[in-house]
């Protein structure tokens, strides 16, 4: 699973990175199956225009209030907070 993390969630990429995932920034532009971001520092409507989701759809993770335990049952279990 390719995983794609807000730019500014340098600690939690560092963490997923050392438990083997494959973790990419998301300015690095690289089509993933998860995208984590948080919407303090970068609303939905802006990521939008940074991402290109799999054709068959990725995962939007907003990370938070979740810690790396949550974050993690989410990309294993693909679940999510509806947004409305």
């Amino acid at each position: 699973m390719i995983i794609s993390i807000d730019d500014s969630l340098v600690d939690l990429y560092n963490q997923l990175k050392n438990l083997g995932y494959d973790v990419h920034k998301i300015s690095e532009n690289i089509t993933s199956d998860a995208y984590i971001y948080s919407e303090k520092t970068t609303p939905l409507y802006k990521l939008n225009s940074m991402i290109e989701a799999k054709e068959g759809g990725s995962l939007m993770i907003n990370c938070d209030n979740m810690d790396l335990k949550d974050i993690i049952y989410s990309i294993h279990h693909k679940t999510y907070t509806p947004l409305f």
